[in-house]
């Protein structure tokens, strides 16, 4: 059975809202805070829309054609974000980040559009 667009949106909000509510911060002995959560994937969300991923990302390409398709392709938009934010605040590394980007579809040079990432060794800048 194929869901309706309304309900796929109430699926999608469902699924960031559910790994939003598991984000806690825990207190670091500087005094700080680090903050974790569930993070948001590919797969968790083609599970909550109960779509294969590659049956998820085809819907996407098809996007400029349906509401369906333009909202699909938004939430893995949302995914790509946010592992993208991930990365350059050092919780992922290179490898980890650069695969997930390229699960969704993504490649260091599409089209009009490129993903790079860049990590830095933060502590390299002060071991010279």
């Amino acid at each position: 059975m194929q869901r309706t667009t309304e309900a796929m949106e109430q699926a999608i909000g469902a699924y960031f809202a559910a790994c939003d509510a598991t984000r806690e911060r825990i207190p670091l002995k500087n005094g700080g805070f680090e903050e974790r959560q569930i993070p948001y994937t590919l797969f968790g969300l083609a599970r909550a829309v109960e779509l294969s991923p590659d049956a998820l990302l085809k819907k996407t390409r098809n996007a400029s054609r349906s509401r369906t398709g333009q909202l699909l392709a938004n939430a893995v938009l949302r995914v790509a974000a946010y592992t993208m934010e991930r990365a350059l605040l050092g919780e992922l590394t290179y490898q980890v980040a650069l695969e997930a980007i390229r699960s969704m579809g993504f490649s260091e040079s599409d089209g009009d559009a490129a993903v790079t990432v860049v990590m830095e060794d933060r502590l390299s800048r002060f071991s010279k």
